[in-house]
């Protein structure tokens, strides 16, 4: 059933309604008719014949209609009587705030679960237990507890906020309301026995009016949900910022005792956000750090970064800065300089950062003039205006004027940094973002370019390749004979090798292979050989490989034989994997290879599908990227081709479709570009249900 009855009722009960505008039951009533709630409210109090001047009713059932929607503040056994009894009635959706279920145990758990199957059968959206409620501030119907809108004037803005945590909803709301920003929606669902924050925003990115949308997570229970919302979000250049707690083992605990929230591998949630192009902050206070930005309208094409200042300090740590965030510092052009100096006093730079000095105590003029000239200077993405000082003499309204019509005739993304308050509200009057920090307001900067730039792509689309037929009959691991073959019909590209079962095989294979040869046991009993000594490298002659034959031969199972592989000696090792998330799906992992993977971790994760282009993004992104490129003479090292092998095997694990469980290629030898990369290692896992794959 469609949640537009949770976001925009024609009408709304409150069941357990409190005459006393402070408690859980009285609060929802009072803000409705705060904030011109324009539907019926249904107060249900057996006990009263009115509440807050509204007619009070003993039932749910004795409502003049069937509510859209059904605020519960009543306690434990109550509110499942409630929900089954607002069930009965037709309501829509039922807003849960009454806490003591899930997220206290097995007799918790119990009663959300009677509470959920009796939603579930009448088709009625549950939200909670455990939760805040619900609020709109364009309809007004807030069916939530929180005090904070006592606190602070609710004002209908293009800023959503969905939080499982009731508390941290509030919080965010009072962060953004603190820099500026008007909020919409705040909505809270707690428990999640149903509605989750991944469906609140697949309704709220359809809103015209809501031009940001900002998150609080500790379990992404329907990931195709909130992926859908994000691509919606997309298409119409709605940024989406979230928060996912529970990154570390200590974070995953606690989220388990607050909402009961089950946690998958932080790094998946990363690769998800970025593949759906949702910005993923740390805490609510980066939440809402760029918000200005964002709402100024400004998309930045680059991350080309300039700063202008009446301090020379600033503009050298502007340029500091600017190298750690990896933020690009480009020259102006030689016309733009000729035209700078024009305008700047003879002894100022033409440069960037560029210092327009202390002259702009006497000459208010200066900063308009210097942006004039570099709006024609295509050299910019970025620009932070940073004025440490301007007290009395300053024209302070000027530079703010002057900066908003940069913004606004220019279309770049520009933000003040001053710590006078009183200066940032003058910009900030004008629409201009303004920050407290000159730090605070270049990462904000790199943000908006980072999240600019994930908007604009789009994602990978899968094409309709069948993936290779599994062994009929085989469970858990294959030997690696069986792994390289699957692999190579899939299209990774593997080293040559033989399967051999007798000592006379084995000299034939290394008089094929040779003149050097890697020899390994192949047994799906026996995954990890390297650990157990059955892993010879570089023979170089057939008695050797007879040697190593006759060594491996008795530690296997019978029928069991060895591998002799071409030696290949690449240039630089990588590792390819891939594993079945149960969440998330078939996961990719590029990285650094060969021996140190675990301990470095030196890796990206990909959700397939991907693209080429989005695996030489996240191989840029290793610590080791500078290695995969031309050194001392030496040419670049053909990534295009890794690149191709992991796309493969993407396509791959989605065409298996959760029969595979896991893909160990490691290492795979990266050669001088244009001669490839070689899988010369691999480990398949078959999932359990793979047993019996017809």
């Amino acid at each position: 059933m469609t949640l537009r009855a949770a976001l925009a009722p024609g009408s709304i009960a409150v069941v357990g309604a409190s005459d006393n505008p402070h408690k859980v039951g009285g609060r929802p009533i009072l803000y409705m008719k705060r904030y011109g709630y324009r539907g019926a409210i249904y107060p249900i109090n057996p006990g009263r014949a009115e509440v807050q001047g509204l007619k009070a009713y003993k039932a749910i059932g004795d409502t003049p209609q069937a509510p859209d929607l059904a605020v519960i503040a009543v306690a434990g056994d109550e509110a499942v009587r409630a929900v089954e009894e607002c069930a009965a009635r037709g309501v829509q959706v039922a807003v849960v705030m009454t806490s003591g279920f899930g997220e206290l145990g097995a007799e918790g758990k119990a009663a959300q679960a009677r509470m959920a199957a009796a939603a579930k059968a009448a088709g009625m959206r549950l939200v909670g237990p455990n939760c805040q409620g619900l609020a709109n501030f364009a309809t007004g119907a807030v069916a939530n507890f929180s005090t904070v809108f006592h606190e602070i004037e609710a004002r209908d803005g293009p800023v959503a906020i969905v939080s499982q945590s009731g508390a941290c909803s509030q919080a965010i709301y009072i962060l953004a309301r603190q820099r500026g920003l008007d909020v919409r929606h705040v909505h809270a669902t707690g428990n999640e026995a149903d509605v989750t924050v991944a469906d609140l925003a697949a309704e709220i990115v359809q809103e015209e009016g809501v031009r940001l949308v900002l998150l609080y997570m500790e379990a992404i229970q329907r990931p195709a949900v909130l992926a859908q919302a994000a691509e919606a979000a997309r298409a119409r250049d709605l940024p989406i910022v979230a928060v996912k707690a529970g990154r570390t083992a200590s974070g995953v605990k606690a989220a388990s005792s607050h909402t009961g929230a089950l946690a998958s591998e932080d790094r998946v949630i990363d690769a998800f956000f970025a593949k759906h192009a949702i910005w993923r902050a740390a805490d609510p206070q980066e939440l809402v750090a760029a918000g200005q930005l964002y709402l100024a309208g400004g998309r930045p094409k680059g991350r080309r970064f300039v700063a202008v200042s009446n301090s020379g300090a600033s503009c050298v740590m502007a340029a500091d800065a600017a190298e750690e965030m990896e933020l690009e510092l480009p020259q102006f052009g030689e016309a733009t300089q000729a035209k700078l100096k024009q305008v700047l006093p003879a002894y100022a730079t033409a440069s960037n950062p560029l210092d327009v000095t202390g002259a702009l105590l006497g000459d208010s003029g200066l900063i308009g003039a210097s942006l004039e000239v570099l709006g024609a200077d295509d050299a910019c993405d970025l620009l932070m205006l940073a004025i440490p000082i301007a007290g009395a003499g300053y024209d302070v309204p000027r530079f703010a004027r002057d900066a908003a019509a940069f913004q606004a005739q220019r279309g770049k993304a520009v933000a003040l940094a001053a710590p006078q308050a009183e200066v940032r509200a003058e910009f900030e009057k004008l629409g201009v973002p303004a920050f407290a920090r000159e730090r605070d307001a270049m990462l904000a900067l790199r943000q908006l370019a980072a999240h600019s730039a994930l908007l604009r792509q789009r994602p990978a689309v899968s094409g309709a390749k069948a993936s290779p037929a599994l062994p009929a009959g085989k469970t858990g691991f294959l030997d690696e004979f069986e792994s390289l073959a699957l692999l190579a019909q899939a299209g990774v590209a593997v080293v040559e090798h033989r399967l051999c079962r007798s000592e006379a095989e084995a000299r034939a294979a290394y008089a094929a292979l040779g003149p050097k040869v890697v020899v390994k046991a192949c047994s799906a009993s026996v995954p990890h050989k390297t650990e157990q000594g059955l892993v010879r490298v570089g023979l170089t002659s057939a008695d050797a490989v007879a040697q190593a034959f006759r060594d491996f031969k008795p530690r296997l199972p019978a029928g069991d034989g060895v591998l002799v592989a071409r030696h290949a000696s690449g240039r630089r090792e990588l590792a390819l994997g891939a594993r079945l998330d149960p969440l998330f799906g078939p996961v990719v992992m590029v990285g650094d290879g060969g021996i140190y993977l675990e301990a470095l971790k030196d890796f990206r994760l990909l959700l397939a599908p991907f693209s080429r282009d989005d695996v030489l993004a996240a191989l840029a992104g290793l610590r080791m990227a500078p290695l995969l490129g031309a050194l001392r003479g030496q040419p670049p090292l053909d990534v295009g081709a890794f690149a191709d092998m992991a796309v493969h095997l993407g396509a791959a694990m989605r065409g298996w479709q959760g029969r595979v469980a896991s893909v160990d290629v490691n290492p795979v030898m990266l050669f001088e570009q244009g001669r490839g990369a070689l899988a010369v290692d691999a480990l398949v896992e078959l999932a359990p249900a793979c047993a019996n794959p017809g």
